[in-house]
């Protein structure tokens, strides 16, 4: 029953008329306290119990105990508005050390899967709200281009199709049908837009791309998010073509809000509005920035406190039209009462325990049984085989135990390498750190890099040992060398205990402090003396006729080049999370057969960037005159146990409209002798336009499970109106003309077979 003095508690009630009825009663002061948030890890917790009395529309950073007590404060107000809360769970709900630690967006995009990363959405959505909290600022639809870029390990990878398709995958393990069930969350789509463009890698710096470009490469993932249902967008930091973005009235309030319909709300990144006078220097001071963030279409302002009192002065100077802050507290009213928070502000689980057995304690919740056995799939999907080389005779992987039978192993166990002992080694072979990435425990809400981790974190060397000892093999390790002094080292030792295996893995890559936010590097080159301990194990393994494997622990791709050349065979995991030891060791001793593609391709030299595939053509003789003009490895890249032959592609009419959409057939064989997975994909590349076009661009893909021996035919969707370009002044057409349809195993020439697409008038 409703509290018959607040008629908006009704649920009966339509959403709009419930907002209307509370709009109504609202003050303009309580209407601006709607449209402020604070971060609970910079105030202290009497600040932020006066904030949550004033009516704070929302708090984030804010876990556990603490949450609740601010509800209680907000709820027991004069209207009874409660708090909306937000936490960034980029990868999982990681910043409570406790909880599920997912690989990274970066590694979950090498999967290619949308369904795993819509389960990944579904378990962090499980354990945030098992915390009484409502949002998540994430995923992230940010495209990652200029791998100097610290952040590009919370990207899906360079290209719009693949982020976008992703992404909205997670919005929906997020938000569900139903954002209001007590197992679900909000979603929050940033950082709008274009924010990994920032000139030089650098972040939040401006990024400098016309509005056509913007529309052209940047919009369509979020334009998935928009179609989704994603109920929140987040302006970036920095400038676009010199205009901040919670400034960028154009973008924020005309393309997102008119253009595309989005009817959720806007929040602003950490202290944007704050930036708009102190860094960016486009407002003289608060009242200013307050004026053009509201007028530019932000509603909710984050970690910028002073907005409350400038913003209300500037109402009251009819500098801000007060239908524009009436537009603001409806949109974020909205999402709440869609949320359920009205009538749920806690979460609190109404089915009886019986029914459903996870309705408990947030700690019996968290990182589960069954949160762990989903996790252990995604770091197994994730992780990408590289190379693969034959070592007398024998490929380098998988490996078994001699004697062993070959039960459990995806591959005949004549295929594997027999050994007794192996070696594990490297910097990053021990490193959870390493492991784990950006965005949790270890670095927000605050840095707590010597946090110890409350549960088992299977790092790579675990995960071997394990494995190893269920099959009597013998695990020898070292550190090698540490990860930035190249001086400090036990190379001589490394060299000793690689002459006693039968195969060696070397585990290198980047660490915790080399990554993520505020850690753009001018330098991939891998530090330390991690080059020189690859080449010095490899000459062992070289003399002895045994396998060197390097494993790559890494927020993003580094300069690889003399490592790869050095390997006979090469894994990446990238930042694989709880229990990426365990997946590393099972696709090493055959147990599970890799299916991971590269989200993102890898430079041979840092000096060679850009060098995502779907870049325009033009440049004189294609490469430098010191480096190929090829990337060491290509977007959609990665090996598997099985070997993959395509045929030529089919469709279902050589003839379209712009409205249509085509059927691409094509048959794949599997000529190796076990079962696998092949990720098919399917590009396109404009033979003429009116405007330079990429060489090629990926508009579909679709993973295919072939047994040993068999063939499938694959099947993908062919929008024509994804062939649309964007003119100078902003339309988007689809011009009439051939298209070449490329398929394949991934984006190099010489893996596509064509069949050529004509758009009539």
């Amino acid at each position: 029953m409703h509290d018959q003095s607040r008629p908006w508690t009704d649920t009966s009630l339509p959403a709009e008329q419930r907002v209307a009825l509370l709009l109504s009663a609202m003050t303009l002061e309580e209407k601006v306290a709607q449209m402020v948030q604070i971060s609970y890890s910079t105030v202290t917790p009497d600040e932020a119990d006066r904030w949550a009395k004033l009516g704070a529309g929302s708090f984030l950073h804010t876990l556990g105990d603490n949450a609740r007590r601010l509800q209680r404060l907000a709820t027991g107000t004069r209207l009874g508005i409660p708090v909306i809360f937000g936490i960034d769970a980029i990868h999982g709900h990681a910043i409570h050390n406790g909880a599920t630690v997912f690989p990274t967006q970066l590694a979950l995009a090498a999967s290619w899967n949308p369904a795993l990363a819509e389960r990944m959405g579904e378990i962090t959505a499980r354990e945030v709200a098992a915390e009484g909290l409502h949002w998540a600022f994430s995923p992230v639809f940010c495209l990652g281009r200029d791998l100097r870029w610290g952040r590009i390990d919370e990207t899906f990878g360079e290209d719009p199709c693949l982020a976008g398709k992703m992404g909205a995958a997670v919005v929906r393990g997020y938000q569900g049908s139903d954002p209001s069930d007590t197992d679900r969350i909000i979603a929050c789509a940033k950082h709008y837009i274009a924010y990994g463009e920032s000139t030089g890698g650098r972040d939040s710096y401006d990024s400098p791309v016309s509005m056509r470009t913007v529309r052209d490469v940047f919009l369509p993932p979020f334009e998935e998010a928009v179609k989704a249902g994603c109920e929140t967008f987040m302006a970036g930091y920095e400038s676009v073509d010199r205009v901040p973005c919670s400034a960028h009235g154009e973008l924020i309030r005309g393309v997102l809000k008119e253009e595309l319909k989005f009817d959720g709300f806007v929040v602003t990144d950490w202290s944007n509005l704050t930036s708009l006078v102190k860094r960016q220097r486009v407002a003289r001071d608060a009242r200013e920035a307050a004026r053009i963030a509201v007028n530019a279409g932000n509603d909710m302002i984050m970690t910028s406190p002073e907005f409350y009192e400038a913003a209300l002065e500037e109402i009251r100077a009819g500098a801000i039209p007060l239908d524009q802050i009436d537009d603001a507290v409806r949109r974020i009213l909205s999402v709440k009462i869609r949320a359920g928070i009205f009538d749920n502000p806690d979460k609190v689980k109404t089915t009886p325990l019986a029914e459903d057995p996870l309705a408990r304690s947030a700690e019996a919740v968290f990182n589960c049984e069954r949160h762990r056995r989903e996790n252990l799939e995604a770091a197994r999907a994730s992780m990408v085989l590289l190379k693969n080389g034959d070592v007398r005779g024998k490929p380098a992987l998988p490996v078994r135990a001699r004697g062993d039978a070959g039960d459990g192993m995806a591959v005949p166990p004549s295929r594997a390498r027999e050994v007794r002992t192996i070696a594990v080694i490297g910097p990053n072979a021990d490193s959870v750190r390493a492991q784990f990435g950006d965005w949790t425990f270890f670095t927000h809400p605050v840095p707590h890099l010597d946090a110890v981790p409350s549960f088992r974190v299977i790092t790579m060397l675990e995960g071997f040992r394990a494995l190893a000892a269920e099959r009597g093999v013998r695990v020898l390790h070292d550190k090698g060398c540490d990860i930035f002094d190249p001086d400090n080292h036990t190379i001589p030792r490394a060299r000793r205990l690689a002459a006693k295996a039968d195969i060696v893995f070397v585990c290198v890559g980047d660490t915790l402090v080399q990554t993520g936010e505020t850690h753009d590097r001018a330098d991939l080159a891998l530090s330390g003396a991690q080059d020189r301990l690859v080449e010095e194990l490899s000459a062992v393994c070289s003399k002895r006729g045994i396998p060197l494997v390097s494993i790559l622990v890494n927020g993003k791709p580094l300069e690889f080049a003399r490592v790869v050349a050095a390997s006979d065979a090469v894994l990446e995991t990238f930042n694989s999370g709880t229990e990426g030891g365990t997946a590393a060791a099972e696709i090493a001793f055959g147990k599970y057969n890799p299916r991971g593609r590269l989200p993102i391709s890898f430079p041979r030299k840092t000096g060679q960037l850009p060098v995502y595939y779907n870049q325009l053509p033009g440049w004189h003789e294609g490469s430098y005159h010191d480096c190929p003009g090829d990337p060491l490895f290509a977007f959609g890249e990665g090996l598997s146990y099985s070997r993959f032959r395509y045929g030529a592609p089919r469709l279902s009419s050589a003839r379209a409209r712009a409205t249509d959409t085509i059927r691409v057939s094509v048959d794949v064989t599997n000529s190796g002798d076990c079962a696998g997975t092949e990720t098919v994909q399917l590009y396109v590349s404009d033979s003429f336009a009116s405007i330079v076009t990429p060489v090629k661009s990926l508009k579909a893909f679709a993973q295919v499970d072939v047994p040993a021996g068999a063939t499938v035919t694959a099947e993908l969707a062919l929008e024509v109106g994804s062939l649309a370009i964007v003119l100078p002044d902003g339309r988007k057409v689809v011009e009439p003309g051939e298209f070449d349809i490329l398929v394949g195993h991934d984006s190099r020439s010489g893996s596509l077979a064509s069949a050529t697409l004509t758009v009539e008038e």
